[in-house]
């Protein structure tokens, strides 16, 4: 699920919570009325040669998550499409960090 995108500079993070699987060191079974093991993160990209950012003329402002459609890292490219719109983008750096 995607909670926010910040771009500052040549940098883009998104702010994410992701689904963890069993046999993640970090995930635990979930509680009484959730359905995932939820953990927050973030994928950071920095020294950007392109980016390409469309907001969704749907996407609700207050709205929380964006659920993801689409993903795919493939090299340096990055491709997303989510409920908050379309990111394509080429980095020279992604990081993907949980907390």
């Amino acid at each position: 699920m995607l909670l926010g995108v910040v771009v500052d500079d040549d940098r883009l993070t998104l702010e994410m919570d992701f689904c963890l699987q069993p046999g993640h060191p970090a995930y635990e079974a979930p509680g009484a009325g959730e359905e995932f093991c939820l953990h927050p993160g973030t994928i950071r990209f920095a020294s950007i040669a392109a980016l390409d950012l469309e907001r969704a003329s749907h996407a609700e402002p207050a709205r929380r998550r964006h659920a993801i459609q689409s993903f795919a890292i493939d090299g340096t490219r990055f491709a997303m499409r989510c409920d908050w719109g379309t990111i394509n983008l080429q980095a020279r750096s992604i990081r993907v960090a949980t907390e």
